[in-house]
């Protein structure tokens, strides 16, 4: 749970790191301030809510319910004085089935007994109240079971989570606030898509708060983010306690986005984000210390003549890491894309995009950190092959250049194709403390060529599905040599209704 500073998770108040007994104690590292032991960490732990207890607390559960009677009185209240002939309500449903089969995708050997084939089946229900033109509270339930054929694992009812609990409001003067769990993407998902890493493509919620203001076609939002590692502020149904990721998330962000100059749009970006608790063995390589660092970045994208467009962003990032570390990274990312007139509406696009890596001789650490965007954003395959390093869907040490086209044979069927030339900034495994799994890395900066090809269908409102295939050729980053695949089939339905109250 996310606390004001100076504020202890028993309502003490604690000195901050900006008293001079506490300066005092930082040294140097690489130009950034870094504690110099771990017992100068504990008061910059409180200020940010570590979560020093992993179970649901009283006070944790008083300010849940707090938060939920203060948007519940509010709604009522908009309700009571606002309610109109534009008052909706709508229903939702969805089921999605997968199929998803792979092999030697985390370990590139054939002798290696690490083969995937499974049935993904989530169902999702959700209702949304709109009062007036203003107004919006919703609500929604998630449900994904799954059935393990290889290895076998009978199918059983998985937990039944609150995936959406918010309430919208938008003002005349151009400001807005949602409060509650919701889904945040901004760009194209760079720094800002998924909440929760470890459920998979389950759910993408974050816990936040969300104050924008709007003037012309610009908007500039304040975020504020708390994300625990497991769910601690709703109630689930058939608990199972799963990890959503490996520790506490806390962030404040602004993000800036325009549309006014003509044929291109421009965002600006900066976040504060603290990283508490990781929940691994303490014998775990991959194990990350406390830390606490700020992401700053812009992005660009633009229109040109003759149906060409681009797109650069980058962004750095700069704090410190418990034990006396600092942090210095970047992330980069830039493409072309040229569009046909055509009827099959064809596109090429190259792009290259960079995430730096920790060098080992240094005593900072300079690995790229994905911040909120730990999802298949590349790949599919390769998300499980990052496991073996810093963790599932953990991006960086990445160098990669792309190459896709696209086109659209008939109208509901959208098929690509692409190609990844992926590479590493710096070797890993014996030459470097941070993989979770060291004995499967070599000592190059090649990762391998992954080709990859998907087909979306679109049948109509309530019907799509999609196809998606990937081959990965591992290269001297490795040590196996066995190439990797992935396979997925997906049908999905959805239903929704709206009513007039």
């Amino acid at each position: 749970m996310w606390r004001a500073p100076g504020v202890a998770a028993g309502g003490r108040t604690v000195p901050l790191l900006t008293h001079r007994s506490r300066r005092r104690r930082w040294k140097r590292v690489g130009g950034l301030r870094a504690p110099r032991h771990p017992d100068t960490f504990p008061s910059m732990k409180a200020a940010i809510a570590v979560p020093a207890a992993r179970k649901r607390t009283a006070s944790l559960r008083f300010t849940t319910t707090a938060f939920m009677t203060l948007a519940l009185a509010t709604l009522a209240c908009t309700a009571a004085g606002g309610a109109t002939s534009a008052n909706r309500l709508e229903l939702g449903f969805e089921e999605r089935a997968r199929t998803e089969n792979w092999d030697n995708s985390t370990d590139f050997n054939v002798k290696a007994l690490d083969a995937r084939h499974q049935l993904r089946l989530r169902t999702r229900a959700w209702a949304r109240l709109e009062l007036g033109a203003n107004t919006e509270f919703a609500f929604g339930l998630n449900n994904e079971s799954r059935k393990l054929t290889t290895p076998h694992l009978a199918l059983a009812m998985d937990e039944i989570v609150i995936e959406n609990l918010y309430l919208d409001r938008r003002f005349t003067d151009g400001a807005a606030i949602r409060v509650g769990r919701q889904n945040l993407t901004r760009g194209d998902g760079f720094i800002l898509a998924d909440g929760g890493p470890g459920d998979g493509s389950r759910t993408a919620y974050f816990n936040a708060v969300d104050l924008g203001w709007t003037a012309g076609k610009s908007r500039l939002d304040l975020l504020v983010i708390s994300d625990p590692y497991r769910d601690e502020y709703l109630p689930r149904i058939h608990d199972l306690r799963k990890s959503l990721i490996e520790w506490d998330e806390n962030a404040l962000g602004l993000y800036w986005t325009d549309a006014g100059r003509p044929k291109t749009t421009l965002d600006a970006y900066y976040f504060f984000k603290a990283e508490t608790g990781d929940t691994r063995a303490l014998t775990n390589p991959a194990r990350q210390g406390d830390r606490m660092f700020h992401t700053l970045g812009g992005r660009c994208t633009r229109d040109l003549a003759g149906d060409w467009s681009v797109k650069a962003e980058l962004a750095g990032q700069a704090g410190g890491q418990q034990p006396g570390s600092g942090i210095r990274a970047w992330g980069a990312q830039t493409s072309v894309k040229k569009s046909f007139a055509h009827a099959m509406k064809p596109s090429i696009l190259l792009g290259w995009t960079g995430l730096s890596g920790d060098d080992p001789a240094t005593t900072a650490n300079e690995g790229w950190d994905p911040l909120f965007s730990r999802y298949p954003k590349w790949s599919e395959l390769y998300i499980y092959s990052l496991g073996s390093e810093r963790g599932a869907s953990y991006w960086t040490n990445l160098s990669m250049w792309q190459a896709e086209v696209r086109l659209t044979p008939v109208k509901p069927l959208d098929l690509r194709a692409a190609y990844y030339r992926m590479g590493a900034f710096h070797p890993t495994g014996a030459f470097h403390p941070f993989p979770a799994k060291p004995a499967l890395f070599g000592g190059g900066t090649q990762r391998g060529d992954l080709y990859a090809a998907r087909a979306d269908l679109l049948v109509n409102g309530n019907w799509r599905g999609h196809v998606v295939g990937e081959y990965l050729v591992p290269g001297d980053f490795y040590v196996g040599t066995d190439a990797g695949w992935f396979l997925r089939v997906e049908v999905l339905y959805s239903f929704k209704k709206s009513f007039a109250l």
